[in-house]
C-alpha cells in the first residue's frame, strides 16, 4: 500500500499539537553510531543535564496517557470508529498485538490521500504513523538471501515460523475483509495491500512496544524514539495521567549526549535480533532455545507432542560459572512402552468427548507431564534414563553445530552484499549460539562418562549386549543342526 511519510522534522509540530514535551531533548539522526547496529533516529540532548545532588530527577519527555496505544486504547477507538470496529469483528484476533496491528493499519488508511473514501476516524496516530520508518532492520524484513545467513542459529526456524505466521495472518485479513465495500475499494481492489504491508506493520509493533507500569504492553509515540543500552541513562514511568521519562540519578550528561533506555535485561542476542533487528555486544545474557522434535519412528511420537500440549523444546544457557540446559520434553521422549509409558484415550463421564491421558507405571500423570525429571527420579534405571538424555541432547547440538560450521563460507559471501550492521549482528549471534552449544556439549561429555560408570547403567548396557547376541546363537545353533541331519 502506498504510504505518505513526513520527515522526522514534522515531529516537533505533530509533538506541539498533541501535547508531547521534549523537555531539554529533540529527536535526532544518529546515523550509524555503532558497528553492529545503524540506530538511525534516536534522542539527544539540547543542553547539558545532571540528575546529581538533585531531589527530583530530571524529566526529558512527558506523554498524555490518550496518546498510548494500550488494550484499553484499541477498545475505546473500536466504540467511537465504526470503520475500526467493523474490522475488528470480523478479523478478531489472538491479543492486543493482532488488534494494534489492525489499529496501525487503519491509520495509514485514513492518512492515504489516493483514497477519496470518508473512511474511519483521524487522530492523533494518523499523522504519526506517517512519521515511523518504512524499513525496520528485524529479519521478517530481510531479503530470502540475507535470511540464510541465519541458517544453523535458533532464529533460523523462528524467522521461518514468523513468515508463516504472517502470511497466513494476512490471508485470514483478506479473507474476512474482501466482502466489505470499503476495505474492498481501499484495500485489496488493484492489490493495494500487500504482505509486505503486514510484516511492516508487525515489525512497527514488535520493535517499539513495550511494557507500562499500569497500562501493560503498549506502543508510546515520541518515546519509541528512544534507542536501547544495556547501560541506559534514563527510564519510563507512568505519572498522573501521563507516561514521562526521566534521567536516572547520579548522572551528568553534555549537550547531544544520546538519550537511552533498556528493552530488556534478559533478553538473548537471538531475541534481540529478531524483536529489535539488532546484538547489543555489552549484554551479559547468553542463552538459545531450539526445538527437539521427537524421533521419527517413535510410535509414541505423536502421542508424546500432544500430551506435551507445548512445543518441545531445549533452552539452553551460559554465565562466567556454568552451563545450564533444561527441556522437560526429552526426559518425556527417552521414554518407551518397555520402560512404563502408556497412552489411552479415556471417554468423559458424560460421553460427550475423548481425552488423551499418559501414564507412567501405571499411574497418570497427564497432569504432570512436564515433570517427567521428577516423576523418574526413585526409578531403578534412573542413571539409564539419563543417559538416554543426555545422549539425545548431544546428537541435537551437533546437528545445530555442524550446520552453523558448515554454512559459515556461505554466510561470509552474502554478508558482503548486506549492510555492515547486519552482518556484523549475524555474526555476533552465531558467535554467541556456537559458543553455548560447545560448552553445553563438553559438559554432557562430562555427565555422560560419569553417567557410564553408573552400576545400574553397566547392568543394563550388559543385559542389552546378551540379548542382541542370543538370535546369532539361535540362528547358529540351528545351523548345526541341518548339517548334521
Amino acid at each position: 500500500m502506498h504510504r505518505t511519510t513526513l520527515p522526522i522534522t514534522a515531529l516537533p509540530a505533530w509533538a506541539k499539537l498533541n501535547d508531547v514535551d521534549f523537555l531539554d531533548t529533540c529527536v535526532t539522526d544518529l546515523g550509524t553510531s555503532s558497528p553492529a547496529a545503524a540506530k538511525g533516529f534516536g534522542i539527544t540532548t539540547s543542553r547539558s543535564l545532571s540528575s546529581r545532588e538533585v531531589s527530583d530527577l530530571p524529566t526529558l519527555l512527558i506523554i498524555p496517557r490518550e496518546l498510548v496505544l494500550s488494550a484499553e486504547a484499541v477498545e475505546e477507538h473500536a466504540k467511537a470508529d465504526q470503520h475500526f470496529r467493523e474490522v475488528l469483528e470480523r478479523v478478531g484476533g489472538r491479543g492486543l498485538k493482532d488488534h494494534a496491528m489492525l489499529f496501525l493499519l487503519m491509520q495509514i488508511t485514513i492518512s492515504n490521500l489516493e483514497h477519496k473514501q470518508n473512511v474511519g476516524l483521524s487522530g492523533p496516530w494518523t499523522e504519526y504513523v506517517k512519521l515511523l520508518p518504512g524499513n525496520i532492520p528485524v529479519p521478517t524484513m530481510w531479503s530470502e538471501e540475507e535470511r540464510y545467513m541465519l541458517k544453523g542459529t535458533s532464529l533460523e526456524v523462528a524467522v521461518s515460523a514468523k513468515m508463516e505466521a504472517l502470511q497466513k495472518e494476512f490471508d485470514h485479513l483478506r479473507e474476512k475483509t474482501e466482502q466489505i465495500g470499503w476495505c474492498q475499494k481501499c484495500w485489496w481492489e488493484n492489490g493495494n495491500l500487500r504482505l509486505s504491508d503486514w510484516v511492516l506493520l508487525d515489525a512497527w509493533y514488535r520493535s517499539r512496544s513495550l511494557e507500562l507500569p499500569h497500562a501493560g504492553e503498549a506502543m508510546v509515540p515520541g518515546l519509541d524514539m528512544a534507542n536501547h543500552s544495556s547501560a541506559s541513562n534514563a527510564y519510563w514511568e507512568e505519572v498522573d495521567k501521563n507516561v514521562v521519562l526521566l534521567l536516572r540519578p547520579d548522572l551528568t550528561l553534555d549537550a547531544g549526549s544520546e538519550i537511552t533506555i533498556s528493552y530488556g535485561t534478559e533478553k538473548s542476542a537471538a531475541e534481540m535480533l529478531f524483536s529489535y533487528g539488532f546484538v547489543d555486544e555489552a549484554t551479559t545474557v547468553h542463552s538459545l532455545v531450539l526445538p527437539v522434535p521427537p524421533f521419527p519412528d517413535d510410535p509414541f511420537g505423536k502421542a508424546k507432542v500432544a500430551a506435551f500440549g507445548q512445543a518441545p523444546t531445549v533452552s539452553f544457557s551460559r554465565t562466567d560459572e556454568k552451563v545450564e540446559w533444561k527441556s522437560p520434553f526429552l526426559y518425556l521422549m527417552c521414554l518407551n512402552e518397555e520402560d512404563g509409558l502408556d497412552f489411552k484415550v479415556l471417554q468423559e463421564t458424560d460421553g460427550s468427548r475423548s481425552a488423551l491421558r499418559i501414564f507412567w507405571q501405571e499411574k497418570d500423570v497427564t497432569e504432570e507431564v512436564d515433570q517427567f525429571e521428577t516423576l523418574i527420579a526413585d526409578h531403578p534405571l534412573k542413571a539409564v534414563f539419563q543417559l538416554r538424555v543426555v545422549a539425545l541432547l548431544q546428537d541435537r547440538i551437533r546437528q545445530q553445530l555442524e550446520c552453523l560450521y558448515n554454512n559459515e563460507q556461505a554466510v561470509q559471501s552474502i554478508g558482503a552484499l548486506t549492510s555492515q550492521s547486519r552482518m556484523n549482528s549475524v555474526l555476533l549471534l552465531r558467535r554467541s549460539e556456537m559458543n553455548i552449544l560447545e560448552a553445553v556439549f563438553e559438559d554432557l561429555d562430562n555427565q555422560k562418562n560419569s553417567l557410564l560408570e553408573d552400576e545400574s547403567v553397566l547392568m543394563y548396557l550388559g543385559s542389552m549386549d546378551v540379548e542382541e547376541q542370543q538370535p546369532e546363537e539361535v540362528e547358529a545353533t540351528n545351523e548345526d543342526e541341518d548339517d548334521f541331519s
